[in-house]
Formats: C-alpha cells, structure tokens, sequence
C-alpha cells in the first residue's frame, strides 16, 4: 500500500518546514521506472508540497524532529493518506482492457497499477468517496497511453455534473489540477480522445481534500436476527427441503451430499436466543441422515456491506457447516457465473475455517479462489464471530476480527469486472452431511451434530 511499492525504488528528500513552490525537491530514478516511463516523481514531489502545505503546522509523529522527510517517512506520509481516504473510494469505468487493468487499480495507492480503458474514445473514470469531501483539484498520473483530450466532472449525487477542468492539448504525464473548493461526492475524468493507439490509462489519482486523514464513516447496522423468539422468522428465512431436485439442482444438492433438508424441529429449532441447525443419522425419504438449510431470498438481500454472524461449529467426520451467499437474481448466467461468497466453511474436524467466492462461468467452466484460517482453535467449543466486508472491488474476511483473507480480483462470463460480486446477494446457513469435500460419514462419526448460530448481522455504510 502506498507509494513505495516494491517496484518504485527512489530517493525523495523535501524540507517541510516553509514549503514553497520553490522549495527543494530531489528525485532519483533508479531500477524498474526508467527515462520512458510517465510516472513523474518530481511532479509527485510538487503533490507532496501541497499535501504538507495543507496540513501545517502539525508534523506527524512518525517524522524526524526538524520534520525533514526521507523516502521512507514520505512513504508513511503518503500510505496514511490513502489509508484514511482513498482506501474507501469505490470505482467505476466505462471499460477496462482487461483483468489487471480495472478501475480501482488507478485508487489503490500503487503506483505499480493502473486502469486502462478499452481501445477507445470517450471512455471515462469514475470515483465515489462515499461521502461529501471537500475537494479543491487532482493529481492525475497518466501511463504513456494517455488521454490529449479530457475533462473532469464533480457532481454529489452521480447525476448532476458540474465540469471543472479541461484540456484538449495534454501530453500526458503528471497533470495537477487544482479548482474552486467544493464539497461533493462524484468525480469523473472524461477522456474524450487518446494520444496513442490504445486505451486510456492511468496508474493513480490523487484527491486533493482538506479532508485528508480523516477516518472513514463506520459500519452503521441495518439489518439482523438475533433469534429471540421461538419459533424461525419467516419474514427473513424460508426452510429449503429435500435433496435439491426441486431446486433444479441434481440429487445430493450438486455435491453428492447424502442428507435430506427438512423444517421438523429434529433438525432446526430456535431456543435460548439461538438458531440450531442438527444433522441427524437415520432413515428418512430414502436418505440416511437429515439436516436443515434455510436461506433468505427475496426477504433479506443485500448488495455491499458488512456481513456476519456468530455461530458454534460442529466437528465429526463429514460435517460440512456453511454461512455463505447467492445472486437473488442470476443475471450474469447459471452457477457460478453469478457468483457465490461463503463467508465462512468447515469440514470435517473444526480445526480450520475457510474463505471462498465462485465466479467465472457456468459449469463446468467455473473457478474459484479464497484462504483458511487455523490457530489451533477448535471452533466447535465456543461461538466465534466470522464475517466479510464486501466492497465494490474488494471482499475481506474476518474471524474474531482478525482478517485471514482477501479478494481483489475475479471474473464473470455474463458481464465485466466487478461483476458477479456487484448484485444483491442473499444468505444460506446449513449443515451438510458428506459431499464431494468432507466426504462420507465413517466409523469416527459422532451424531447427532449441532450448527448454533446466535445472530447474523449487516452493516452498511452511510
């Protein structure tokens, strides 16, 4: 995160204290960013200036006493801010040239990535701060396939747009745009024509705001079930029954999976302020074992946010506990086109827990990528709190607070980037028994089986 990336190697030295515009600026380019690159250091130095000419005359913590900044301090300096700020900017773009070329690479603070539009004219970038800043310009940094006509647009309701600048002879490089402060939401870059035969690409952009260093808004609660009735509430869950087939799913659920969902009170009940889901072993609808799967479709769906819950796992041989998510509308194709996010899995001995999404195309054309956690917990003697943060390019995992993994980069057959992850999603809970991953039940089982879920919760932000 921040400027010194592992591929920008330089030496960077501005006197703090009575910045000017004349003031010293030294700036060496060395190993991976040669003569021919358009990443100017120099022009980053001049938006170092103005960054410290704002926030004088406090010198943070973490600089030498006399506030002189060394590459290294400049790097915190830098990373600070787009921790605090850009970090929580969501972005859009008319196109992108492909996977690695997406519009948060020109916001993530690294100046090692980059957006590029498709090989077209009139392509634009869009940047949502999430909030009203007050923004007074822009620092632009253009890859050598640049935009030689463009415009920028502020707007704080995405509608209606107010035009700040504009230039129709650029050459590229580091533009600094500086305008009348006011508070908006929205900025856009209209790249109206390209200079080169490819797209229109830029490896960051920086917002010039007397907010900088300002923490984000926090997560706001908007939804939950904290299951303290008696019964199941129908009004954000409906039971799922059987072994798929009347889901148009193959029996088994798709995965082999050996139980029979049902809504009896054997396999799923509230009590004592929680939800319980058991997996049985005996003989019902031709099946051997029994479970519960319920999911909240068309009652509780959510796009983005902070989603969690705080369950105790069950542990045997061929238990499979899932907290996870599906489209409520597949309009991006048939699994997993459309994605799916399990926000937490087991299997097997509650050991290790696991982080997933399902996207690309439909089976079996389908992938998927995630991470695991194992502290040498057993997960199945004490509720843990397991969620994600689920943002427009980004979804993180948590365990008790703890963030074990992380996704930035996914695809879908139906629609670009971010899609499938940029539709409403609703929630599953449920224990399977067996399946192509835990496999079967063997002579170690245990069962009955239990799945205790003490709530489940979404956070937004404003």
């Amino acid at each position: 995160m921040g400027v010194m990336s592992k591929k920008t190697v330089f030496t960077l030295v501005i006197l703090a204290v009575g910045l000017t515009l004349n003031a010293l600026v030294q700036a060496e380019l060395t190993a991976d960013y040669d003569s021919s690159d358009s990443v100017d250091f120099n022009d980053l130095a001049l938006f170092a200036q103005h960054w410290l000419e704002v926030n004088e005359p406090q010198c943070p913590a973490d600089l030498d006493d006399n506030c002189k900044i060394d590459m290294i301090d400049f790097g915190l300096f830098a990373e600070q801010w787009l921790i605090e700020c850009i970090g929580y900017i969501d972005a859009t773009a008319s196109s992108s040239e492909g996977q690695s070329y997406t519009a948060e690479k020109a916001v993530d603070g690294d100046f090692s990535t980059r957006w590029s539009s498709a090989f077209l004219d009139n392509q634009w970038l869009q940047l949502d701060m999430g909030q009203m800043r007050n923004v007074s310009g822009l620092g632009i940094y253009w890859e050598n396939a640049y935009a030689d006509r463009y415009n920028v647009e502020v707007s704080d309701d995405a509608a209606t747009w107010t035009t700040v600048h504009t230039d129709n002879s650029a050459d590229g490089g580091y533009d600094d745009i500086t305008f009348a402060p006011q508070s908006i939401r929205y900025i856009r870059i209209n790249c109206v024509s390209r200079a080169t035969e490819y797209g229109s690409s830029i490896w960051e952009v920086l917002i010039k705001t007397d907010d900088i260093c300002t923490p984000a808004d926090e997560w706001s609660l908007v939804w939950s079930d904290e299951f303290d009735g008696s019964t199941l509430n129908l009004a954000n869950w409906e039971y799922m029954i059987g072994d798929g087939t009347s889901y148009g799913l193959p029996s088994g659920w798709g995965n082999n999976e050996l139980q029979y969902y049902t809504d009896r009170p054997e396999n799923i009940y509230v009590q004592d302020g929680n939800l319980v889901i058991v997996a049985r072993e005996e003989s019902y609808h031709g099946y051997d074992y029994t479970s519960a799967r319920i999911r909240s479709l068309n009652k509780q769906d959510f796009l983005y946010g902070r989603m969690e819950a705080r369950i105790k796992l069950p542990t045997t041989q061929g238990m499979w506990p899932a907290f996870w998510m599906l489209p409520t509308d597949s309009v991006y194709g048939g699994w997993a086109a459309s994605g799916e996010i399990d926000i937490v899995e087991s299997v097997n001995i509650a050991d290790t827990v696991y982080a997933a999404i399902h996207y690309g195309g439909e089976w079996p054309d389908n992938t998927y990528s995630g991470g695991s956690y194992a502290d040498g917990t057993d997960f199945s003697l004490d509720f843990h709190t397991y969620a994600i943060e689920w943002e427009l390019a980004e979804i993180r995992w948590y365990v008790d607070g703890i963030l074990y993994n992380n996704e930035t980069s996914w695809w879908s057959s139906g629609g670009d980037f971010p899609a499938p992850f940029d539709q409403l999603f609703h929630f599953l809970l449920n224990i399977a028994v067996g399946g192509n991953w835990p496999g079967s039940p063997d002579g170690s089982t245990v069962l009955p089986q239990q799945m205790v879920v003490d709530y489940v919760r979404v956070y937004q932000r404003p």
